[in-house]
C-alpha cells in the first residue's frame, strides 16, 4: 500500500493514490500509518 510514496502529495493526489476517503487518510495520519505533515493552512502534506 505504501509502494510509490517518494514524494510530497497533497490529501487529493493521497485519497487517489490510496483509494481511500478524506476521514480514512486522516485517522491513518493520526495513527502514524502513513508520514504527514502540515505545511501552510489549511493545506496538509502526505509523504
Amino acid at each position: 500500500m505504501m509502494e510509490g510514496f517518494s514524494e510530497i502529495k497533497t490529501v487529493e493526489e493521497t485519497e487517489k493514490h490510496l483509494r481511500v476517503g478524506k476521514s480514512i487518510l486522516y485517522k491513518m495520519a493520526r495513527e502514524g500509518k502513513i508520514p504527514a505533515g502540515k505545511t501552510i493552512k489549511p493545506y496538509t502534506r502526505f509523504k
